[in-house]
């Protein structure tokens, strides 16, 4: 299921601020889920989401979130990114709404201080000592309460501004997460999409080479087959230390799927692209993946290396294709080695 978030940043803002009391009301835990289901609710326009919801807080006492982790999966996953960006933008606008009104609370109570002591020495100019002394007083009663006032709502404000902080700091902490691949602990798939997609727009700009690696592990079927998938895990683990090795700071090493890894290689000729691709093979034929690494003796493990250099004529989706390209060459001409694709 998808959903259009058509709201501006300031209307999602409110719909946050909205969520908050009920996340307090019923106990719920404040992450990222709780919030998503929360914004969908308030938003009304997934009904069935809604009486979902609503079912739930009929049974408030049994609230947990296994529940609302259940709702999330059914109603929410498919655009769990849409949401996630939308919501953490309007919990950076509700943040800077607080924190706008605890400098106007402060202002206020200044400035009414101000007034309070203009009046003083208005009356004490002249005028009825009795009226002076019941104004004097008045103003006074009225200042303690505004002043005690503004320090409660300080007090509330500061409070939200911290919850604030925190749910922000798990909202990015999931959106890291959302970008590793758990097995391999390097980027996955979501991540080097992203970074193809930027690497690619600046490549146009600044007019400098972008190469594109796609790495498959020879015959690992043959080793799930064999071995079993824990063994598998343990080559899959292994080949991508060694790949990680082989890569500069500036250059992105992803999972791509299965047994198929990617690098991108910004600001770097084919020619500098093939020597990569060579030394990966030369490493990863090298590391012998004995019983030690990966807990049964898989022997050696080769891998096969497409190549592309980026066209500006070209797509994403093309430029990954022509590098999958080579590498389908690569693995029929024998394996073990690097295959390349030009733009002809």
């Amino acid at each position: 299921m998808h959903t259009d978030y058509q709201e501006s940043i300031e209307g999602a803002a409110q719909v946050v601020r909205a969520a908050l009391p009920l996340a307090n009301k019923y106990k719920l835990p404040a992450n990222p889920i709780t919030y998503a289901i929360l914004y969908e609710y308030i938003l009304g326009k997934n009904t069935e989401l809604k009486a979902s919801v609503e079912d739930l807080f009929k049974h408030h006492n049994a609230i947990d979130a296994k529940d609302f982790t259940a709702l999330y999966n059914t109603f929410l996953v498919d655009n769990n990114e849409e949401a996630m960006v939308k919501t953490r933008q309007a919990l950076l606008a509700l943040l800077a709404s607080t924190q706008k009104s605890l400098q106007e609370a402060g202002k206020d109570s200044q400035s009414y201080s101000e007034s309070l002591n203009n009046a003083v020495d208005d009356l004490q100019g002249g005028g009825d000592i009795s009226t002076a002394t019941n104004a004097i007083s008045r103003l006074i009663d009225e200042t303690s309460q505004m002043q005690a006032s503004s320090q409660t709502l300080q007090d509330e404000l500061s409070k939200s501004n911290r919850d604030l902080a925190e749910l922000q700091t798990e909202f990015e902490r999931v959106r890291h997460e959302s970008m590793v691949d758990p097995l391999t602990g390097i980027q996955n798939r979501r991540a080097f999409d992203d970074a193809l997609a930027e690497c690619c727009s600046q490549t146009k700009i600044d007019q400098q080479p972008l190469c594109l690696l796609i790495i498959d592990i020879d015959h690992f079927k043959k080793v799930n087959d064999t071995y079993g998938h824990v063994v598998g895990d343990a080559v899959l683990k292994c080949v991508s230390s060694a790949l990680n090795k082989t890569i500069r700071g500036g250059d992105l090493l992803a999972r791509y799927g299965g047994e198929e890894f990617v690098v991108v290689l910004p600001m770097t000729p084919m020619e500098g692209a093939e020597r990569v691709a060579d030394n990966i093979c030369n490493i990863v034929r090298n590391q012998a993946m004995d019983k030690n690494q990966v807990g049964d003796n898989v022997g050696r493990v080769t891998v096969s290396v497409g190549v592309a250099l980026f066209s500006e004529a070209e797509s994403t989706e093309e430029f990954v294709a022509r590098a999958d390209t080579a590498l389908y060459r690569a693995k029929e001409s024998g394996r073990n080695r690097v295959c390349t694709h030009t733009v002809t």
